[in-house]
């Protein structure tokens, strides 16, 4: 709908998004108030834990990245849903929680939430109520399971994308939980924030002096919200299940996932946080009422100031990425997003600049290869591009959705540097694996003309164009290939 309102315009995907976040933060307000009704001051708790969630700046990826509309829908459909769970809706419940379920498979969290939040208003439903929430939740994963292969999480995580995966469990969850703790600090004082935390953004570590306080403190919070339960203190259990729960998929505690740290991924969790501070703050107003409205509307005011001020790191991609090298400048991807950047800007010296940085951190990182590649190739550095662009190529595998950029490029290097015959091998080889390519005809049928195979040349000429009418290669060529012959020259 949106793709047919506005085509590539970001304007009604930004619109839209908004609108969502805005459902969000009434839902959480609807869903708060109904739970925390027999809490003194209850709809004055959730009045405040919903403004807090609707302007807080974590949220800014999710609002403001189309990517992030998974977050939204998936949240909000999950409120939704336990919205008409309190008002014993039960099909409505249902169809809106598989909708969840299919924005997000995180979305399976609703099924712990749903318990906690009977259990604060003291008000539990029948068991089989429960007993189809549950077996919504586990056809969905046994489809789940089938459709990737007999498994849960992602398959073939990128190691650049998340560290965590090359570790066994008994590091990966003490690591998992420092970053845990980082997501904490984002939440209460939110100053610098990314929108990438892949390798080497987070150091990992695999001794216990660095791990066990993450562990150690996390226990003490467990230990508290067992508390909570024990001493029937409702509305802290609530809190603290809400964020617990939204974390718990993908806190890479249960299975890896496909990244290390996400701001987009605190979306939901963060409604646990601010109805946890919406609580603390409740206890001030009750008495110094004065004080404690003027702190939060300081607190608000701070945080949406804030979000203004992120959203402008999200205007475009030098803007976005030039922000992610200034907040974590060990990412090696952020250091290749800017210097692919600053290379379609045609400022090489500074592409140059980022790529060497970002081979520094990750000396791996096959797109960086590629790119630092093509950067030498334009400053006449043909040599020391030549061996970039063949180790890039070397290091992907055939099922980067790069691949056949990549091999032609190099294909094309090599024409550069007169290799006929290698630039023929590498398209034969990437035409047969991948025919639908339209680049790699109209290379080849480049060096079949220089060949003087004008047939051949002309047939993969025709059929680069078939394949993607506005190959300008393949024009030129044919073009080329029928203006008239130039007379000779009389003696």
């Amino acid at each position: 709908m949106n793709w047919a309102a506005g085509g590539t315009q970001p304007f009604g995907y930004h619109l839209f998004n908004l609108l969502l976040n805005a459902a969000v933060a009434l839902l959480l307000y609807l869903v708060l108030r109904t739970l925390l009704e027999a809490v003194p001051r209850g709809t004055t708790v959730a009045f405040a834990a919903a403004l807090l969630f609707a302007v807080h700046p974590i949220h800014t990826e999710a609002v403001a990245s189309i990517v992030g509309r998974s977050e939204l829908l998936a949240a909000g459909f999950l409120l939704a849903a336990w919205l008409l769970h309190l008002h014993d809706q039960h099909i409505l419940s249902l169809l809106c929680f598989a909708l969840a379920l299919l924005s997000k498979e995180s979305a399976v969290a609703f099924v712990p939430l749903v318990l906690a939040g009977d259990y604060a208003r003291a008000k539990l439903k029948p068991l089989h109520r429960y007993g189809w929430i549950a077996g919504v939740a586990v056809l969905y994963l046994a489809v789940l399971w089938h459709v990737q292969g007999g498994r849960f999480g992602a398959n073939g995580i990128n190691f650049l994308d998340n560290p965590l995966t090359r570790l066994p469990a008994s590091l990966r969850i003490p690591n998992a939980l420092r970053i845990a703790w980082k997501y904490v600090g984002l939440h209460v004082y939110p100053a610098t924030l990314s929108c990438e935390y892949s390798y080497n953004a987070i150091l990992l570590y695999s001794n216990w002096q660095h791990t066990v306080p993450a562990v150690v403190a996390a226990a003490f919070v467990l230990a508290l919200w067992i508390w909570a339960l024990w001493t029937q203190r409702r509305e802290w259990v609530l809190a603290g299940a809400i964020y617990l729960g939204g974390f718990a998929v993908t806190a890479n505690l249960l299975v890896p996932t496909g990244t290390i740290m996400a701001e987009r991924l605190a979306y939901l969790p963060s409604a646990g946080f601010c109805l946890l501070v919406a609580l603390l703050w409740v206890r001030l107003e009750n008495h110094q009422r004065k004080l404690a409205w003027g702190v939060f509307g300081i607190a608000v005011a701070a945080l949406a100031m804030r979000t203004v001020v992120r959203n402008r790191d999200w205007r475009d991609n030098f803007t976005l990425y030039s922000s992610g090298v200034r907040a974590v400048p060990e990412s090696a991807k952020m250091h290749a997003n800017l210097g692919g950047v600053y290379f379609y800007r045609d400022q090489l010296d500074d592409a140059r600049k980022e790529f060497q940085t970002a081979l520094r951190i990750y000396p791996d990182f096959p797109e960086a290869m590629e790119y630092y590649g093509l950067v030498e190739a334009r400053l006449g550095q043909d040599q020391e591009a030549l061996r970039l662009l063949v180790t890039a190529l070397y290091k992907t595998g055939k099922d980067n959705i790069n691949y056949d950029f990549w091999a032609v490029n190099l294909a094309s290097h090599f024409m550069k540097l007169g290799n006929n015959d290698d630039a023929l091998k590498i398209l034969d080889g990437d035409i047969a694996m991948s025919p639908g390519y339209a680049r790699a005809w109209s290379t080849r049928a480049a060096i079949r003309y220089a060949r003087g195979e004008v047939t051949a040349a002309r047939d993969d000429a025709q059929t680069a164009l078939r394949l993607d009418p506005a190959n300008t290669q393949a024009q030129n060529l044919l073009r080329f290939m029928k203006a008239p012959a130039p007379l000779a020259p009389v003696p």
